[in-house]
């Protein structure tokens, strides 16, 4: 099947409400990567595109229909939220300089930067893996430990005191860093994580 000959050229089924609904809402999307229909109509496609469509699926066009109906509102719902970002950034002030930022600063000062978001989940893999290696207690420790509890709070459950509550968060520490070293992690990059209080 022809996905964009059938749903996405002029006159279907799928065009029309793909035009009627940018229409509707051309004043926000216009303040997106959208400025022409063309380029909201090509998103939506490229989402679709990658749905494998499963042999159970008996009205194959009701499917992709409303697989289009829901990637409209998907793009609005985000197109809403960068005009809030915008929103909310035009009212916390004016840029250093006395010039307001423009609109693509604001909403890159505003979105996570990438490279965070990455070395957090590389970490959340490490640590799962490290984890695997651990004796019971240990990962208890662990655990309690990413839960940002007190070591007050886990003196308190494990029922011990303090100075040897902090000579096994020292051992854990010590095997977590040998950990990355053996396996080529560069673990200066971690070392914001080590302090602990």
């Amino acid at each position: 099947m022809d996905l964009n000959e059938k749903y996405f050229s002029n006159g279907s089924r799928g065009f029309k409400i793909l035009n009627r609904f940018y229409l509707k809402y051309r004043d926000l999307f216009t303040r997106t990567i959208f400025i022409e229909f063309d380029d909201f109509k090509n998103q939506i496609f490229l989402n679709i595109s990658g749905i494998r469509l499963s042999e159970d699926i008996i009205n194959e066009e009701a499917y992709i229909i409303g697989a289009i109906k829901i990637q409209c509102r998907v793009q609005l719902d985000k197109a809403i939220r960068s005009k809030k970002v915008l929103s909310e950034s035009r009212t916390a002030g004016t840029a250093a300089d006395g010039e307001s930022p423009s609109y693509m600063e604001k909403i890159e000062t505003a979105l996570p930067d990438p490279h965070i978001i990455l070395e957090g989940e590389e970490l959340l893999n490490i640590i799962n893996i490290f984890k695997m290696e651990l004796k019971s207690e240990e990962r208890d420790l662990l655990n309690s430990m990413i839960d940002e509890k007190t070591r007050a709070e886990i003196a308190g459950e494990k029922n011990s005191n303090l100075n040897t509550l902090d000579t096994h968060i020292r051992r854990l520490r010590i095997r977590f860093f040998s950990f990355l070293k053996d396996n080529g992690y560069n673990y200066e990059v971690y070392r914001k994580y080590e302090k602990y209080d």
